[in-house]
């Protein structure tokens, strides 16, 4: 198993993941995007991604990354996204910024690297509009508005007891896009 697999997992395309196989490369260029079009901290970016993935399949029945989801306290996130996005930040692909807020709370804000730009060619025109729509309804969402959005949705609420992978079968239920 190479280190890309680990971090996605080498999974067959199933329920939990949007029945496609996991692609790195698409997921990679998912983070790409929304650090351009949105710069968001960390815990946004977890739920562009979901949102993303998550609307897509319930237009075609397919993800478009292949990830699994976890639902955490902090509402939907891609199963190991820490070290898939300090992976992505060692590999020049993304600049995440550290701020220090009030309180002594420390934010992770995804930037667009400069010479770095996203790879249109990956995605075909349905894939592209489901990021268009996501990156633009909740553009000028904060941190905690979306975290508090994400909280209101069946795939959350049915799995964050456990700590569960979260079925793409729950993309039907989305409430909020």
């Amino acid at each position: 198993m190479n280190f890309k697999e680990y971090l996605l997992g080498n999974h067959l395309a199933d329920i939990y993941t949007g029945y496609r196989n996991p692609n790195f490369e698409k997921f990679t260029e998912m983070v790409v995007y929304f650090s351009e079009k949105v710069s968001p901290f960390k815990t946004k970016m977890n739920k562009l991604l979901f949102y993303s993935d998550f609307l897509m399949f319930k237009q075609s029945c397919f993800s478009i990354s292949g990830v699994r989801y976890k639902a955490i306290d902090m509402g939907p996130v891609p199963n190991n996204f820490q070290s898939i996005f300090e992976y992505l930040s060692n590999q020049n692909e993304i600049e995440i910024c550290t701020t220090e807020f009030q309180g002594g709370f420390t934010g992770e804000q995804f930037k667009p690297r400069e010479n770095r730009k996203f790879k249109t060619e990956l995605f075909d025109a349905n894939e592209l509009a489901i990021l268009e729509k996501v990156a633009s309804v909740f553009k000028d969402t904060s941190t905690n508005d979306i975290i508090k959005l994400s909280h209101l949705e069946e795939a959350w609420k049915n799995n964050e007891k456990d700590k569960s992978v979260i079925s793409y079968e729950y993309a039907f239920d989305l409430s909020l896009i």
